[in-house]
C-alpha cells in the first residue's frame, strides 16, 4: 500500500474529509492531515479537541480481510504511533505504551486516540496526537485526561511532515505484525 497525504491547516473533521474521497472512489492509503480541527472526533463519537499545533490525521483503508479483522487496525495504527512517538522524544515503552485496545499513554494520561469508522467495505481510521497544551483548558470527563508530547521532550519544537512519514512508513510494518501478514 503507497499513502498519499493532504495538508491542511484547518479542516472540521479529517475522518469526514477521508469519507468525502472515499466516496469519490479514493484509493486505500489516501491520508487527510490537519493542523487543526473544528469538529474531531474520537471513539464512537466523542468530542477530541483538535487545537493548533497537534497531529491529526485519517487514512482510508479498503481491507479485503473479514470484518472480524477489522479492529487489528486500531492496535497496529496505536503500536505504529507509540513506537514513533518513543522515537521521536527519545524514550522508552516504559514511558510510553498502548494500553488497550487503541490508547497512546504516558503516565500523565492520554496522549493519542485513535477512532476506527467503516462503511460499505471500508474504513477510516482517526488518530489525534496531543502536542502542545490548548491555549484554553480542555474539559474532561476525568476518565482520559489528556497528556502532551511537548510535557515528554520539552525540545519538541512542532510535529512535522518527517513524523508523519515516519508513522506511516512504521505503519505497513505494524500490520503486518498485528495482522500476522504483509499489507498490500
Amino acid at each position: 500500500m503507497r499513502f498519499s497525504v493532504i495538508t491542511k491547516d484547518v479542516t472540521g473533521s479529517t475522518n469526514d474529509d477521508v469519507w468525502e474521497l472515499a466516496a469519490q472512489g479514493a484509493p486505500a492509503g489516501i491520508v487527510v492531515a490537519a493542523r487543526r480541527q473544528r469538529t474531531g472526533r474520537g471513539q464512537w463519537g466523542r468530542v477530541w479537541m483538535s487545537p493548533e499545533g497537534g497531529l491529526y490525521f485519517s487514512v482510508l483503508m479498503r481491507p479485503g480481510t473479514p470484518e472480524r479483522t477489522w479492529p487489528a487496525y486500531s492496535k497496529a495504527f496505536a503500536e505504529a504511533v507509540a513506537a514513533v512517538l518513543r522515537a521521536e522524544c527519545g524514550v522508552d515503552s516504559d514511558v510510553i505504551r498502548v494500553k488497550a485496545p487503541n490508547d497512546v499513554v504516558c503516565d500523565a494520561g492520554k496522549l493519542c486516540g485513535i477512532s476506527l469508522e467503516s462503511r460499505n467495505g471500508a474504513i477510516v481510521v482517526g488518530v489525534g496526537v496531543n502536542v502542545f497544551h490548548s491555549a484554553r483548558p480542555i474539559v474532561t470527563d476525568g476518565r482520559n485526561e489528556p497528556a502532551y508530547v511537548c510535557d515528554i521532550a520539552a525540545d519538541y519544537i512542532a510535529p512535522s511532515e518527517r513524523a508523519l512519514d515516519d508513522l506511516l512508513g512504521r505503519l505497513l510494518d505494524s500490520f503486518a505484525v498485528v495482522m500476522e501478514g504483509p499489507v498490500e
